[in-house]
């Protein structure tokens, strides 16, 4: 759900709701810690009820289902800005990421009556092909890690930038999606 903060604030800083803290984090060692921590989502969402995990404890709070949606598809999005940036790098260029309207998303997509071991078994591929994305970055040398483009006006993001804010999001909804199953069993 949208709360109106600027959450570009998570590369460089820990955030102040989860207090992950993605920039204190190695360039080489972000893909394998959204490897690991999308491990984390597979035991949450597999011990949740499976009629629990889908409902909104709160008609403005994510169910647990959509929360792991969101991030399954956050990471093939943000695999692919990645590699725009880098081709355009190649090319001279500078990369638009343009914007992916993940609330529409959790809608047009039902994320809520999707299957959830299908969705985590999703997210592990895409975690892995972020983090494989991340491996170019690192081999590729020089200042990769610096490529810089635009998400929206304002909204800057270089490659190191677009690792750290997945890592933080990876983190941060699936305490969002642990804290929705609790209020749904309260």
């Amino acid at each position: 759900m949208a709360e109106g903060r600027d959450w570009t604030r998570t590369q460089f800083e820990a955030c102040p709701d989860c207090g992950a803290d993605a920039a204190s984090v190695a360039d080489a060692a972000i893909g394998p810690e959204v490897i690991r921590d999308v491990a984390r989502w597979g035991r949450l969402i597999a011990s949740a009820d499976p009629h629990g995990v889908r409902v909104r404890p709160q008609d403005d709070v994510w169910s647990a289902l959509e929360y792991a949606c969101h991030v399954r598809d956050l990471l093939p999005v943000m695999t692919g800005r990645v590699e725009r940036m880098l081709a355009a790098a190649e090319a001279g260029q500078q990369a638009d990421l343009g914007w992916w309207d993940h609330e529409a998303a959790v809608i047009a997509d039902r994320y809520a009556e999707q299957v959830p071991v299908l969705v985590i078994e999703a997210m592990h591929d895409n975690a892995r092909a972020f983090a494989a994305v991340l491996d170019r970055v690192d081999t590729a040398g020089g200042d990769a890690w610096e490529l810089a483009a635009e998400r929206r006006p304002g909204e800057h993001f270089t490659v190191r930038g677009i690792a750290r804010f997945v890592l933080h999001e990876v983190i941060h909804h699936r305490d969002d999606a642990a804290r929705s199953l609790k209020g749904v069993s309260s």
